[in-house]
């Protein structure tokens, strides 16, 4: 009863997300500037990995999952770091989940790295195989996870 209960409570997660399988278009080889279609806005990409922070922390509390990186909010902005003593990273500063500007690139780099091992690391947790080439499809991961056959167990 618990483990579907933490199914249904996973599924219901992905839903107030709109989370589902699509496909990514290719730019327009007609289009005079390359780097209109290459590039994103910076609040559109904080936005996203906000949200996919945010559905990743409801999933591990309904699934009951101690991840091997710690997130946590500080006012509007979304943090990640190691979890005190771990051997797997040993620095103890926070790496932002969202990019401020050139400033902070590579510390947001290494939080969205974190983050995505968390999620290949709750795969795991679900009996996901995630391939090494696929750590960083971000969102592709959450949602093989979402759909695992033994979700919960």
């Amino acid at each position: 009863m618990t483990v579907r209960t933490r199914q249904i409570l996973v599924k219901e997660a992905a839903s107030l997300f709109d989370l589902k399988p699509g496909v990514v278009e290719d730019a327009d080889d007609d289009d005079d500037d390359p780097n209109i279609s290459s590039g994103y806005p910076k609040d559109e990409l904080n936005s996203a990995i906000g949200y996919t922070s945010q559905m990743l922390d409801l999933i591990v509390r309904y699934l009951g999952i101690k991840l091997p990186f710690c997130l946590f909010r500080k006012d509007i902005y979304t943090y990640i770091r190691s979890i005190p003593h771990s051997r797997l990273y040993q620095n103890q500063s926070k790496m932002p989940l969202y990019l401020e500007n050139d400033k902070n690139f590579r510390r947001f780099l290494i939080g969205v790295s974190m983050l995505n091992y968390n999620i290949v690391y709750l795969c795991y947790t679900q009996g996901v195989h995630i391939p090494l080439s696929q750590v960083a499809n971000t969102l592709q991961n959450l949602l093989a996870c979402c759909n695992a056959p033994g979700l919960g167990l």
